[in-house]
């Protein structure tokens, strides 16, 4: 799977406000193409708000360098 576009992945995650690098945003872009491919639309957007919660706490933590 591909990385998805950065408006799919606000889309996705019902938000404009991502933080992160732009390589933080190309880890995410990516992973969150697994996971569409894996759980289908309907699972991101139902757990949405568990994904940015994860995704803030990766970037607070610098894990991506």
């Amino acid at each position: 799977m591909e990385a998805l576009s950065l408006e799919k992945v606000c889309e996705l995650l019902g938000t404009a406000e991502i933080p992160g690098t732009e390589k933080e945003l190309d880890v995410l872009r990516t992973r969150l193409g697994e996971l569409l491919e894996l759980n289908g639309e309907r699972w991101i957007r139902k757990n949405r708000r568990m994904l940015l919660d994860q995704w803030r706490q990766i970037v607070e933590m610098k894990t991506i360098r």
